[in-house]
């Protein structure tokens, strides 16, 4: 169990460190393209000939993509056992914030609907204390809390403006920003769970114990986002999503009611069309 945790530990640690050093990167790339593009012959060439971006042509419009996002998962943290664990333990309702990856996979419906397909990951460890109770010896009474959350969804992406256009028979210019909302569902799997010494409140008796809870449940998104085209088939996206589920709890939380995992995701990343 401790090497489960600690294997968790480091990928939470992990995606902080990969986020700073790929975001960067795909910004300078965003902001040099155009004069590196600038500087190209052939880019030159298109603008004396009045075709402004021509060098960066497509010899067709892109038929589907795929592409990867890291960002931050601000969950709302509300209903009775968020305040139970809030309220009793020395955890806040930001503890429950996590590092979040996902990776996005899609086709072109329309010039201006796109589908996507969605997999998203986020886990969170904190260790915690009872607020108003210590054991025999006046030591802190220590447990360990855990919290998953992987939502697979089908949505839609309508562009707001026309993701390129067509220029003469054989050339497709991509558009350079593309803003966009969207809107999905499907199901989400999750996982809540404590490990470590507890408080009966009944007889004030301290007990060792691991609870869980887990499982599938509907859910559904509202978001928006823009991408932007660096390079041909590259392009920076940046998405902004809130999500709703909220299953009933089962497992060793059976009294409490349904488990609110709403939240927004706010997450970067690339995407290549083909």
């Amino acid at each position: 169990m401790g090497e489960r945790a600690e294997d968790r530990s480091r990928m939470v640690a992990f995606l902080p460190g990969f986020l700073r050093g790929t975001l960067p990167l795909a910004l300078v790339l965003s902001l040099l393209t155009p004069g590196l593009m600038a500087a190209d012959p052939a880019q030159a060439s298109g603008r004396n000939r009045g075709q402004g971006r021509d060098a960066d042509f497509l010899f067709s419009a892109p038929n589907g993509f795929f592409g990867f996002r890291l960002g931050r998962f601000f969950p709302r943290a509300e209903g009775e056992l968020f305040d139970f664990v809030t309220d009793e333990l020395t955890l806040e309702k930001n503890d429950f914030r996590a590092w979040n990856i996902g990776f996005d996979a899609g086709a072109d419906l329309h010039e201006q609907f796109e589908l996507v397909i969605s997999m998203d990951f986020m886990t969170r460890s904190k260790m915690s204390e009872f607020r108003d109770y210590v054991d025999e010896q006046d030591l802190p009474i220590v447990q360990e809390t855990r919290y998953a959350q992987l939502p697979l969804t089908a949505g839609v992406k309508y562009l707001l403006l026309p993701r390129g256009r067509q220029v003469g028979q054989y050339a497709w210019l991509p558009s350079r920003f593309v803003p966009y909302l969207g809107a999905g569902a499907g199901i989400l799997w999750y996982r809540f769970e404590q490990e470590g010494d507890f408080v009966d409140f009944d007889t004030l008796d301290i007990f060792e114990a691991e609870l869980r809870s887990s499982g599938w449940t509907p859910t559904a998104y509202l978001g928006g986002g823009l991408d932007i085209n660096i390079f041909r088939h590259t392009y920076l996206n940046l998405d902004l999503r809130y999500s709703w589920a909220r299953p009933e709890l089962g497992g060793d939380y059976v009294g409490f009611d349904e488990l609110r995992l709403d939240g927004l995701r706010a997450s970067a990343g690339l995407q290549w069309h083909f």
